[in-house]
């Protein structure tokens, strides 16, 4: 570098480097947010909007488990009580009110289709006398005086009856008191409503905190009793502090361990002083651009540190290779300097370059985590290359003052040397190499895996407690959630309630309707409801009740309310207002949301597994609500195998074609170009395979890596090409060429490895079969490259010089 352009080059390093800090010190955030995992388009856009519009205030649920059902009960009330007073939470509740008593002629406002047609045959003359005879029989049994009150206000039981034989139920399970307990009382549950939105993450961690400090007081008082935290609130909390744990430990894992295998195969650990700055300065300028991402860095996009670590030490290889042998060459440090930037700054911006437009193409990707982890994976490659091409050589001058160290004598390339020492052992290898081609030809590639394991990490603690609640309440995943959006929010309720009963008619194909109708139906629903009441004439009605009663036994005298409120039925309605001031208020939250200026309305639908239960739902919404979309995480599957299969075709395509140019631009000859695109090839070939054999899950993120393998792994064969042409024709070109290049090119695939492999250690299941893949990518390359390349130089007969393009003048 001259002396002339030194200064502005320090200055723009400088510039740069404080203008990342303070990006990285003002704006980088991470994202727990699970919307940016799944894909734009399809089914999973909808579960997008359900995230946002439901993620914001969902539920948090502490568990309290124990040997000990009165413990628990009465523990569960001190965590409720405690919580009430916290600054996050808005509303804490053990169980539900039950002291209020609802007027019978009212059952009809929360009584769906079926329930409507029992409680008409409830006050049918015979209805009627069945019913008072059960009740009958219930007095006379042992502890019934608790429920003469009750019977005095409902003799025919119709609140009963409408709740017991709802088929759009609540979603609750409580016991006969209100609790929410199981039938043992061994888990009992706080249901929190907390403020703020669980995707912020300053709320999610004080509410998460407030709670960790109740339950922290708490157990030294109940050491039997085991808590925990589930809820939204919770596991975004949990999320961010994983994602927080991986981004540091991968980060600085590869960081070591490229360290580590740069020092072992290059030999030279003062290297390190000269390629590790320049290596950091990258990575800071990378981590400037994540910090500019709208709306902060996901889960997934957490891997470009290791990745960017790991893939840039290939730039540090060669620049300081390049210095060494100029060292040897006689010249001066400051000249070695010169003449090792002006050597490879083409070579190694091309390789850099070229990665970077197999990472780009992720930027085609339907979903937003793999489009950020691919531009930050691009920008790192070229601004890393950029800063060791700038930086290393100047430090590099100061550390090589002294006599340069002989030549690496590498003996493992020997083996590869004899291995291609022939045409018949050249062709054999060559075999070799292009079998996983073959095989992957026959029996295909490995089927993909089950995709939503990319998205739930297993680790985390409030999914686990998810379980157990799950578990004890006989509970299970797979439901899934019919949204309605309307800026009305009567509308969006009104339209809520006719796709909550016309699911529940699909009794054949549906297990379950869980919806707001239950405890608030819409306006408009309930006087549609109580209008239907009133053709039943009840007050003639009440008139044979009084008949029925004297008949079966009972003193009419005492049923003088029951009777004048079917003689006057009442017409009241319930608002949600008129539920915010209860405990029942807390689950408003479970159905409804707010998204994008629309009130939203989630209806949970929990099908049977029979044949075309999916096709018979989705047949029912259409008729009934086109406007209704279907979604749920067990439907995200589909969608998600539908944005794989349509993304890796377009990504392999862009890559595959980048590649080729790049190739072509570089090398310029047909041999080169076909020898290092072969070794792509039966790269990847060998890598699906391997895959397969190892059991590792291919799903939307680990298999988008694959694609980008065309990229960061056709280095090793463009090195070596680049290398056999400088070492010119002769019987000595192979060994001339894994002698000298060898060394360095299984430094730069080794360290890409560790960088991916360092993901292996990330707690987020995404991540970790993303970085084996790449670390095994990464591996199997470079012994293809060592394979296919000499393989290749040995089996062209006539001289060693390679036919040259048309292009080539």
């Amino acid at each position: 570098m001259s002396q002339r352009l030194r200064p502005l080059a320090i200055a723009l390093l400088v510039g740069l480097s404080i203008a990342a800090f303070v990006a990285i010190t003002l704006r980088l955030r991470l994202d727990p947010n699970v919307a940016a995992l799944l894909p734009d388009s399809g089914n999973a856009a909808a579960m997008k909007r359900y995230v946002r519009g439901f993620g914001g205030g969902d539920l948090g649920v502490v568990m309290v488990k124990g040997p000990d059902a009165t413990d628990n009960a009465a523990v569960a009330a001190e965590v409720a009580e405690q919580l009430r007073k916290r600054a996050s939470v808005e509303q804490a509740a053990d169980r539900v009110d039950t002291s209020h008593t609802l007027d019978p002629m009212l059952a009809w406002r929360h009584a769906d289709a079926r329930s409507r047609e029992k409680l008409a045959k409830a006050l049918s003359p015979e209805g009627m006398r069945t019913r008072l005879q059960e009740t009958r029989a219930m007095l006379l049994a042992p502890g019934s005086s608790a429920m003469a009150d009750v019977i005095a206000q409902d003799p025919l039981r119709l609140a009963q009856l409408v709740f017991e034989s709802a088929d759009v139920g609540a979603g609750v399970r409580t016991q006969p008191d209100g609790a929410f307990a199981t039938d043992d009382g061994k888990m009992c549950l706080v249901l929190v409503k907390p403020k703020g939105q669980a995707l912020r993450g300053e709320d999610a961690r004080a509410f998460v905190a407030d709670v960790n400090s109740v339950l922290d007081g708490l157990r030294p008082a109940h050491p039997q009793v085991e808590f925990g935290l589930t809820g939204g609130h919770a596991i975004a909390a949990a999320t961010e502090k994983m994602l927080e744990r991986d981004l540091t430990i991968s980060g600085s894992l590869s960081m070591i361990l490229a360290s580590v295998v740069f020092a072992l195969l290059f030999r030279r650990v003062r290297a390190l002083l000269a390629v590790m700055p320049p290596l950091l300065l990258g990575t800071i300028w990378t981590a400037g651009c994540a910090a500019a991402l709208p709306g902060g860095l996901s889960a997934i996009a957490v891997a470009f540190m290791s990745v960017v670590v790991g893939v840039g030490v290939d730039t540090g290889v060669h620049v300081y290779a390049a210095l060494l042998e100029a060292r040897r060459a006689g010249h001066a440090p400051a000249e070695a300097a010169s003449i090792a930037r002006k050597k490879t700054a083409r070579a190694v911006l091309f390789a850099a370059t070229t990665a970077a437009a197999a990472f780009a193409a992720l930027a085609m990707s339907d979903i937003r985590a793999v489009r950020q982890l691919g531009i930050l994976c691009a920008a790192g490659e070229v601004l890393t290359a950029v800063a060791i091409v700038l930086v290393t050589p100047e430090i590099g001058k100061y550390l090589e003052k002294g006599p340069p160290p002989p030549p690496q004598k590498a003996a493992w390339t020997g083996v590869f040397v004899w291995l291609t020492g022939t045409r018949a052992r050249a062709a054999v290898l060559a075999l070799v190499a292009v079998t996983p081609l073959l095989v992957l030809a026959i029996t295909g590639a490995p089927p993909l895996a089950e995709a939503i394991v990319a998205i739930r990490p297993k680790k985390l603690e409030p999914l686990r407690v998810q379980q157990q609640v799950f578990d004890a309440f006989g509970g299970k995943r797979g439901q899934w959630v019919v949204l309605v959006a309307d800026r009305d929010l009567d509308t969006a309720r009104a339209r809520g309630d006719k796709l909550g009963e016309a699911l529940a008619a699909l009794k054949d194909d549906v297990e379950s309707v869980d919806s707001l109708s239950a405890m608030a139906p819409a306006l408009s629903t309930q006087s549609s409801r109580l209008a239907e009441r009133d053709t039943l004439y009840l007050p003639a009605r009440g008139e044979e009740l009084s008949r029925a009663l004297t008949e079966v036994g009972f003193s009419v005298d005492r049923f003088e309310d029951a009777l004048a409120s079917m003689k006057k039925p009442s017409h009241q309605t319930i608002a949600l207002d008129d539920l915010r001031g209860r405990p029942s208020a807390i689950l408003m939250s479970r159905y409804l949301g707010f998204d994008e200026g629309e009130h939203l309305v989630g209806i949970y639908v929990r099908p049977r597994d029979v044949p075309n239960a999916i096709v018979h739902i989705e047949e029912t919404l259409s008729k009934t609500d086109s406007g209704a979309v279907l979604t749920g995480y067990t439907r995200l599957e589909s969608s998600l195998r539908e944005s794989l299969s349509s993304d890796i075709p377009k990504i392999a395509l862009v890559a595959a074609l980048l590649v080729i140019m790049a190739l072509a631009a570089s090398l310029r000859s047909v041999r080169d170009v076909v020898l290092a695109a072969m070794v792509v090839l039966c790269e990847v070939a060998a890598v699906l395979l391997l895959l397969r054999v190892f059991s590792i899950p291919l799903h939307a993120y680990s298999a988008l890596v694959i694609p980008v393998l065309l990229g960061i792994t056709v280095d090793e064969g463009m090195f070596l090409l680049h290398r056999a042409r400088t070492e010119g024709a002769g019987p000595h070109l192979i060994a001339a060429t894994l002698k000298d290049e060898g060394p360095p090119i299984a430094a730069t695939a080794l360290t890409t490895a560790v960088g991916f492999g360092s993901l292996a250690f990330c707690d987020f299941d995404g991540l970790r079969d993303l970085g084996l893949v790449g670390a095994i990518g990464s591996t199997v390359g470079l012994f293809v490259a060592l394979s296919v390349v000499p393989a290749g130089l040995r089996l062209f007969t006539g001289s060693t010089e390679a036919p040259k393009l048309k292009t080539d003048n």
